[in-house]
């Protein structure tokens, strides 16, 4: 698969830090409804065969992914991991914002089939339920031992 130009996003909870492939150019827009109007102006001017890739980063790429996708935009979710390997594997150990939005940009130029698609609303509710299910366990995990606790004072 060939694609003719690619845009790697490093999202932040404040910032979208992007790098485009093969023009070597770099943005960088808040992460806000407004800041992702004018990174869609930018990005529907583009040739056809865009692709935009984004770390998975606990949630606030979720906002953009979906208005990408409304507008048609193929953009795909990366797993950090496999970006971390090829930083490691190009001897990058810098870590910025800027840094990290080309080497996500690079590494879908060299594979271009990775990533994955936005997954349907239901399959986005029920991952959001599990997280949520899965922080309430965990913090019950470290009251119970204050409670017990508490109850033995009393």
């Amino acid at each position: 698969m060939s694609l003719k130009m690619v845009i790697g996003i490093d999202v932040s909870r404040d910032w979208l830090d992007g790098f485009c492939l093969p023009e070597k150019q770099r943005f960088r827009f808040q992460n806000s409804p407004d800041g992702h109007a004018r990174l869609l102006e930018i990005l529907q001017s583009m040739p056809d065969g865009l692709k935009v890739g984004f770390e998975a980063t606990g949630g606030q790429e979720w906002a953009l992914w979906r208005v990408l996708i409304s507008m048609g935009i193929n953009a795909v979710q990366l797993p950090p991991a496999q970006i971390k390997a090829c930083a490691l594997s190009m001897g990058k150990r810098a870590k910025t914002d800027h840094i990290d939005a080309e080497l996500i940009a690079r590494f879908m130029a060299f594979r271009p089939e990775a990533g994955r698609t936005l997954p349907d609303a239901k399959l986005q509710l029920l991952r959001a339920l599990t997280v949520r299910r899965a922080q309430m366990v965990e913090a019950r995990k470290r009251l119970l031992p204050r409670f017990r606790c508490a109850a033995s004072r009393v």
